[in-house]
């Protein structure tokens, strides 16, 4: 990876030498006259090395080194000094500069430094990845009583080979628990392989998961192995296993049952010992009464079904969700103002986890490594749920189905249409209809 270097400096003949020199090391050389303009660097990227003058036009290069620290603590800040402002240098090493020569600068130990330092940069980077591999990072489950109970499931699917059905939401993380399973358990050092059904269809999805050979149809010019082989030994995990054509339900309930299949115009049969877990947005109950999904692979399937449950139904979790994600995207975890987590929590969150890292990730963008604050989400102020109307009174529950039905009236008994109203997926949306008297 190229090193970025950006010089400080008001002097342009220095600038030049410093520019050509470096440039001739390999390295990414960008160049500023002032604080501003060097600023303005700063916020658009992040920076390796700094060579930095302290006496500039428009201010003292001292007062700058802690905003390059708390941007980036890893950036390299090289002092340019004269003979007489070795006291300001001393001061600059004492502020977070790393290392400062005297002007005029000897290129040669200039090399010597930056080289060294470089090294020592891809030794860690090195390392840290190394050790990020090593290490594997364990998702924030959440305290809530729901997500323990999760939690608890998730850890006996680990210890076990049975199929697993994780289901929820859009974007609570069905993806991560799977994974996380198989990261725990006896198969953890095989593969993990990854299909989503709703990406593709018929001979696509089939050709995907069994594979084929040369002629089976227009496009297939050569053999392919399916992912049911790759997974072999390892865990296979069907996401959006509901949108699964059902040309191809009852090809893969034999490769789950006999663990033998066939690839796409091939006689041969083939074996694969894989490890299945399924996740689905959908109700599957809801969708083998309609006819849409086949009740041999259902009962096959749903043999340790987890829900994973929506996010605006567990916000004591948000905190500490919003800590792990960040944790995540971020060398250094940003600074959080209060009020921001209570905004986050009159939101309704539609895209659950996945849609709080969305906004997560665009906040820390906007900050700039200052403090993430409420203007670093916008829309989300105009993004609140309605209140209910004054006039409804009762329990919780009443309230709930008052506002079920009179939303389900307004959309004339469309739960499509209803569900994307209330925020919520049409499976959550006929779990709360399912548990009252309202037929859609």
């Amino acid at each position: 990876m190229t090193v970025s270097l950006l010089i400080v400096d008001d002097d342009s003949a220095t600038v030049f030498g410093f520019s050509r020199y470096l440039s001739n090391m390999g390295l990414s050389v960008q160049t500023a006259s002032t604080l501003q303009e060097a600023d303005t660097i700063l916020l658009s990227r992040n920076l390796d090395i700094i060579l930095l003058d302290l006496t500039l036009p428009d201010g003292n290069g001292l007062d700058w080194i802690p905003k390059i620290k708390k941007k980036n603590p890893d950036t390299t800040i090289v002092i340019i000094t004269g003979d007489n402002e070795i006291n300001s240098a001393v001061e600059a090493m004492r502020r977070g500069a790393d290392h400062y020569l005297t002007k005029p600068v000897n290129l040669e130990a200039l090399n010597a430094y930056l080289s060294k330092n470089i090294e020592l940069r891809h030794l860690r980077q090195k390392d840290e990845a190394q050790r990020r591999t090593a290490k594997k990072r364990d998702p924030y489950f959440g305290t809530s009583p729901a997500m323990k109970t999760i939690f608890e499931h998730a850890s006996l699917a680990a210890d076990n080979n049975s199929v697993v059905l994780v289901q929820g939401e859009t974007g609570t993380g069905k993806g991560v628990l799977a994974r996380w399973i198989h990261e725990r358990g006896p198969r953890a050092s095989e593969p993990f392989v990854e299909v989503n059904c709703a990406s593709l269809r018929g001979e696509l999805l089939g050709s995907e998961l069994f594979g084929h050979v040369k002629g089976a149809f227009t496009s297939a010019v050569q053999d392919r192995q399916g992912l049911i082989e790759v997974a072999n030994g390892g865990t296979l995990f069907l996401d959006e296993i509901g949108d699964m054509d059902v040309s191809i339900q009852s090809q893969f309930l034999k490769a789950i049952e006999e663990k033998t299949y066939r690839r796409l115009g091939e006689t041969r049969e083939r074996t694969s010992d894989f490890r299945l877990i399924c996740a689905t947005n959908h109700d599957l109950s809801l969708e083998v009464e309609e006819g849409r999904f086949r009740t041999d692979l259902y009962y096959r399937i749903c043999v340790f079904p987890i829900d994973m449950p929506a996010l605006q139904d567990r916000y004591e979790d948000l905190p500490g969700l919003i800590h792990g994600l960040l944790d995540g995207m971020c060398s250094v975890i940003p600074d959080i103002a209060e009020d921001v987590v209570l905004l986050l929590k009159k939101y309704h969150w539609p895209g659950n986890v996945r849609e709080l890292r969305n906004m997560l990730e665009r906040a820390v963008i906007l900050s700039q490594g200052e403090t993430l604050r409420c203007a670093h989400f916008p829309g989300l102020e105009t993004s609140r749920k309605a209140p209910l109307p004054p006039s409804a009174t009762g329990t919780l529950e009443d309230v709930e189905n008052m506002h079920l039905q009179k939303t389900l009236s307004e959309c004339n008994g469309d739960t499509k249409t209803a569900s994307r109203v209330l925020g919520i997926s049409r499976a959550s949306l006929y779990r709360k209809l399912s548990k009252t008297k309202i037929h859609a």
